[in-house]
């Protein structure tokens, strides 16, 4: 699930939501992470992938090789390409890393994040009921690596 289009209403909750996130960078996990920094090296976002695990492989008689999700870019660094350009770089890793046949992200049912998925290729099959709202499946079948990505200054 991401994060990167969700726009927290107070810098108390954008802080909650960094704090959870952060922490599991340096904890044993099966995501692999890449993080955007500024200028003052302090982490503005990141992007995660891994094979699924096995318990969500199959949704709807679909077998999900991988997932990229954990997105998230701090608000007032948004809009700027970085989150595209995380996604990128975490595409390219995941290709790499595992060859999958196709991908899956299951993102938070905003306008913003179907423009955002839409973009980049992702075909929106499915939408499920959560806790805490609604989630969309996206899904990759045509998996090409991006030709080149670029790291960034971000100020």
């Amino acid at each position: 699930m991401d994060d990167i289009l969700e726009s927290p209403s107070t810098d108390d909750e954008l802080q909650q939501r960094f704090d959870r996130w952060s922490s599991r960078f340096e904890k044993d996990s099966p995501f692999f992470y890449y993080v955007a920094e500024n200028e003052q090296k302090k982490i503005i976002g990141w992007c995660s992938g891994r094979e699924t695990f096995e318990c969500d492989r199959i949704v709807d008689n679909e077998i999900y090789d991988c997932e990229i999700g954990h997105m998230f870019v701090q608000q007032e660094y948004q809009n700027r390409g970085i989150g595209r350009e995380l996604w990128r770089i975490v595409w390219n890793s995941i290709l790499e890393r595992f060859h999958p046949k196709n991908l899956i992200v299951w993102s938070i049912d905003t306008e913003q994040a179907h423009r955002f998925y839409r973009s980049l290729g992702g075909i929106p099959t499915r939408t499920k009921k959560i806790d805490f709202g609604i989630l969309t499946r996206y899904v990759w079948k045509d998996l090409q690596p991006y030709d080149s990505t670029n790291f960034m200054n971000y100020k």
